[in-house]
């Protein structure tokens, strides 16, 4: 046995220790890492609790940077934000390298029952409780903003065109595909949603791109704010397609295309494409783009699935020449169809009914019907949204949302997905509640349902 150290050398090994780990590189230090650790981060000059989280985020269980950032108050004691250099901070370390996510491959029938969760809600801890409730209630999966309405990613890319113009760059989730591997651990299908041609920051930043009404040089606004872009350019086309392919490779299992249409306000009715002068149909261009995604996302065995409107099941030209939307043409190049079936954005008076939105029932079969003969003979399987928001609808409740899900259950559907904008699901979980105890089985809509046919 070696002669016992005295308290002076055990301080000079220590300090010796402290200093080796001060200066060490972040990947020499975590390369040896196992799991469940609680490792010493030491505080550099300019660092904050928010640059350290996002630091250390790949390598542990936190999913949001704002997750990771309370574990660590929690971990050392710290109740505001007030950190110094060279302040030892214990990490919640959970692995040595990133989390990988992989795409779970489904057959286009997979019955999908799942919510919408926008972007905001991903950036914080709404969404996990939103997920366990979805969980309880029988649902399998969510349907992630990937681009929203806005034109921005919820996510860093490396598409050269979102780093140009700024879409990427306020992500609320700084690694997706830590997030994808999360949620296939909690046994959910993954899709992401992709606005496609309503896109007011390409626009904004690239107007040669915008679509124009005809007789004017000035890009349009739809309403004052919201602008489009022209779906044959192929600026556009790509750089859409150039962000699927990215989410496929972190391993989500189904794209969404949403906005895959031209605009059906009046000042863009007769909006200027690129190809209107050469009288080529726009659902031929929106069919067209399609056709290269089907191609473009082949190799990844994710399920493409498109958004549509309700009405086009009644397959009338002027819809179809207006939003370039023809589910014949459609249903050659995806998996899954889904046509948007809110009662409340029915016009009114339709089809004989005064009321479409105190109609769910009469409005979700007559639609899937229609829907399912366009279908019949294509292998592409129909999965509706419904509407789980009160707009529109007087006698929105639990009920309301049950006379849905009875409407689907009597169609040709498979699955079903639930859209409230603002992800506001209280209803709908009352509702689903009662629809899993089953007592509901065999119950009918009454005739007061039919009486406007």
């Amino acid at each position: 046995m070696g002669p016992k150290l005295s308290s002076k050398s055990s301080l000079c090994i220590y300090v010796l220790v402290f200093l080796s780990l001060l200066f060490q590189p972040l990947k020499a230090r975590a390369k040896d890492i196992g799991n469940n650790t609680d490792f010493i981060h030491w505080v550099s000059l300019g660092d904050s609790l928010n640059r350290i989280a996002r630091q250390y985020l790949p390598l542990t269980d936190a999913i949001t940077i704002g997750e990771l950032v309370r574990e660590i108050r929690q971990l050392n004691g710290i109740h505001d934000s007030l950190i110094h250099p060279r302040q030892p901070l214990l990490i919640p370390l959970s692995q040595s390298t990133p989390v990988k996510a992989t795409t779970i491959p489904k057959q286009p029938d997979f019955e999908a029952r799942g919510i919408y969760i926008n972007r905001f809600s991903m950036a914080c801890q709404k969404m996990t409780r939103l997920l366990d409730r979805l969980i309880v209630s029988g649902g399998n999966t969510v349907i992630l903003d990937g681009k929203d309405m806005s034109g921005r990613l919820s996510y860093p890319s490396r598409v050269a065109l979102a780093n140009e113009i700024g879409a990427d760059a306020s992500p609320v989730i700084n690694d997706p595909a830590k997030l994808f591997h999360y949620l296939h651990q909690k046994g959910l299908h993954v899709s992401v949603r992709l606005v496609l041609f309503y896109d007011p920051l390409l626009a904004a930043k690239k107007p040669e791109v915008a679509l124009q009404a005809i007789g004017t040089e000035n890009q349009q606004t739809e309403i004052g704010k919201l602008e489009w872009v022209d779906p044959h350019q192929e600026v556009v086309q790509e750089y859409n397609l150039d962000i699927a392919k990215e989410l496929a490779e972190m391993g989500v299992d189904e794209i969404q295309f949403d906005y895959i249409r031209f605009p059906t306000e009046k000042i863009f009715q007769n909006a200027n494409c690129s190809l209107d002068e050469q009288g080529i149909p726009r659902y031929e261009i929106i069919a067209d783009f399609l056709a290269r995604a089907r191609k473009a996302l082949a190799p990844y065995k994710v399920l493409l699935s498109v958004d549509v409107f309700g009405i086009v099941a009644w397959g009338r030209l002027e819809d179809i020449r207006i939003t370039g939307q023809k589910i014949e043409e459609l249903a050659k190049h995806c998996d899954v169809i889904c046509p948007m079936i809110y009662p409340s954005h029915f016009y009114s008076p339709f089809q004989g009914i005064p009321d479409p939105g105190s109609q769910p029932f009469l409005l979700i079969s007559e639609t899937c019907k229609r829907f399912s003969s366009f279908l019949k003979d294509t292998k592409v399987t129909l999965r509706p949204w419904i509407q789980a928001f009160p707009y529109g609808a007087e006698n929105f409740d639990e009920e309301y949302i049950l006379e849905e899900l009875r409407a689907l259950d009597q169609s040709n559907s498979c699955g079903w997905m639930l859209w409230s904008a603002g992800n506001a699901y209280d209803v709908a979980w009352k509702a689903l509640d009662q629809w899993n105890k089953r007592s509901l089985e065999g119950i009918t809509a009454s005739s007061k349902f039919f009486r406007y046919y």
